[in-house]
């Protein structure tokens, strides 16, 4: 080998070394391990309205001071509840609407279960004058009835009907009564009772 061949031989070793000792220094350090972050699995939101829609119409609306989302779930905790149900009905003049309104403490949204369940202090009460007033009341929308229980209270016009649990299984035209009920008719006040 000549002279030549041995510097261009002795150059592309340091080249190949040199090479060889950038590509083991400049090897990026490994990332830092990092814990998984998990969401939170409750979401909170001051003021809110939930809504649900049928067709294109509402069929009911819960506003809450308070409102907490499980994420897992996706139940709702509601605190503060004002709420706002709709019956459409087929009337001599085309659709009609009849609301009902509910005002309770606190209460939970199953959007699983399309299931809408409050208490403290439930005060629901129609268009048309009915009242329905209880501890605690559960809705199943899925099904159309409803379930008041503890105190119940239901007054229109001159009636007044007490009882321990009603029930409602028709778009809440009729309540049945269950446990110590009475009825009473011809009352002007509660004051006559």
């Amino acid at each position: 080998m000549s002279t030549r061949g041995k510097i261009f031989a002795a150059i592309a070793t340091i080249f190949f070394v040199c090479l060889v000792v950038w590509a083991v220094r400049t090897v990026p350090d490994a990332p830092p391990f990092q814990e998984k972050i998990e969401p939170p699995k409750v979401m909170e939101y001051e003021g809110n309205t939930i809504v649900e829609e049928k067709d294109g119409k509402i069929i009911w609306e819960l506003s809450s001071d308070k409102i907490r989302v499980d994420s897992t779930t996706q139940d709702i905790e509601l605190t503060g509840v004002k709420g706002k149900f709709y019956q459409y009905e087929q009337g001599e003049d085309g659709e009609e609407v009849k609301t009902w309104e509910l005002i309770a403490k606190t209460g939970i949204y199953y959007q699983v279960d399309s299931k809408v369940y409050v208490e403290g202090d439930v005060d629901f009460s129609n268009s048309d004058g009915a009242k329905l007033k209880c501890d605690s009341l559960e809705w199943l929308s899925k099904d159309d009835k409803v379930y008041a229980n503890g105190n119940v209270k239901i007054s229109k016009e001159d009636m007044r009907a007490y009882g321990d649990m009603a029930y409602s299984d028709n778009g809440f035209e009729h309540f049945g009564l269950v446990g110590n009920a009475k009825v009473l008719k011809g009352v002007e006040d509660d004051e006559d009772i």
